[in-house]
């Protein structure tokens, strides 16, 4: 009978372990099996951070939108961190890495579509505020049909533009004295979420393209976090009104 409800199970237990691991612990019973123990943990928190993924960027569109203002945003931060999460979602939906690996940033796009749109809002650019969130699915579509040199090229470019990014938004926030319209809540996600998937990516791929982009991302991001607990107390000049 146990065994019986273990089997019609399985399916379920296959999206956090391998049949190796199920057959270990629920019918071998060795329940503190170190492997299967790590690989549960590294697909709980990939999964974890897919669903956190989908409100990620949300506290700062919301804090964009109740402010009515873009005062330390870096637009060129915006678009590369917009090509850098393309290439990614491209590469690992053509290389068929499992969802748990890469999903937040299929769900960070879709919010960095809405980001740019804000941004182009504030700043009366009508032609980019409606063509971007056309554009930018329609070339994630088509890079997923490149051959894998390509797309490997293309990860690997955008690591190097990923951290520019970070680091436009870093030197933005040093010569300012403060962070602006940055959102806290949004940062902190993003740091606890790299280094969350910094363990998954250790654990279930093997791919060192994949590993040195997070890596970077990581590092990049406990900056910016620092920099928010350095320039707390710091406030933005308010915009004089014409």
């Amino acid at each position: 009978m146990y065994l019986e409800i273990i089997q019609a199970i399985t399916p379920l237990l296959l999206i956090f372990m391998t049949e190796e691991c199920v057959d270990i612990i629920f019918v071998k019973f060795d329940i503190l099996h170190a492997e299967c123990l790590k690989l549960i943990i590294s697909k709980g928190l990939g999964y974890a951070i897919v669903a956190g993924s989908m409100f990620v960027k949300l506290p700062q569109i919301l804090k964009i939108h109740g402010s009515g203002s873009i005062v330390g945003l870096s637009l060129a931060t915006f678009v590369l961190e917009t090509f850098c999460v393309i290439m990614n979602v491209s590469y690992n939906y053509a290389q068929a890495l499992p969802f748990s690996t890469w999903g937040e940033s299929f769900f960070i796009l879709l919010q960095l579509i809405v980001l740019l749109a804000q941004y182009f809002h504030y700043t009366s650019n009508k032609v980019l505020l409606l063509t971007t969130p056309v554009l930018v699915p329609a070339l994630t579509w088509v890079l997923t049909t490149l051959p894998h040199q390509y797309l490997a090229l293309g990860l690997t470019a955008s690591i190097p533009l990923m951290a520019l990014s970070k680091i436009l938004q870093i030197w933005s926030n040093f010569q300012n004295g403060h962070t602006g319209q940055l959102s806290f809540i949004t940062n902190l996600m993003n740091f606890l979420g790299t280094l969350a998937r910094l363990f998954t990516v250790i654990q279930e791929v093997d791919d060192s393209l994949i590993l040195l982009n997070i890596s970077t991302v990581f590092i990049l991001n406990t900056v910016i976090v620092l920099q928010f607990l350095i320039y707390w107390n710091a406030q933005p000049p308010k915009e004089k009104s014409s």
